[in-house]
């Protein structure tokens, strides 16, 4: 696997919706450029994914942060509690499947160094993408 360290690049259909030409099922991410879904983690994300495997596999990783381990594992996914290459990490707030306690965050596991170093990529609704 090669490590993204740059912005997918204009017209990567991974992190564009359908709506616009692209693969994704993602929410717009907001501020948008030329790739529609980057400014929102869970877009970022599925993106980033699906682009690893080489297709839109996953096309229904689109929920909110919070909620991605459960739509994971009816997509069929391995879960696991150690982060794994190409992976994708799940930060909750609060409770699952509970959005009016916030929506949590994810990102992909781009490098691991060791048990205590990792590199992610990610993204950020009404951020920099």
């Amino acid at each position: 696997m090669e490590i993204r360290i740059t912005k997918p690049e204009k017209g990567n259909k991974f992190y564009t919706r359908k709506a616009s030409g692209g693969y994704s099922a993602c929410i717009k991410g907001k501020p948008t450029d030329a790739c529609d879904v980057l400014s929102n983690c869970v877009g970022y994300a599925c993106g980033r994914f699906n682009e690893i495997i080489g297709e839109m596999k996953y096309p229904g990783l689109n929920c909110d942060a919070e909620d991605f381990i459960e739509r994971a594992k009816s997509k069929g996914l391995e879960i696991s509690d150690v982060p794994t290459l190409g992976g994708i990490m799940v930060w909750q707030k609060g409770d699952t499947l509970g959005s009016s306690d916030g929506a949590g965050h994810v990102a992909i596991v781009e490098k691991i160094d060791s048990t205590n170093q990792i590199y992610t990529s990610e993204s950020n609704y009404g951020g920099e993408a």
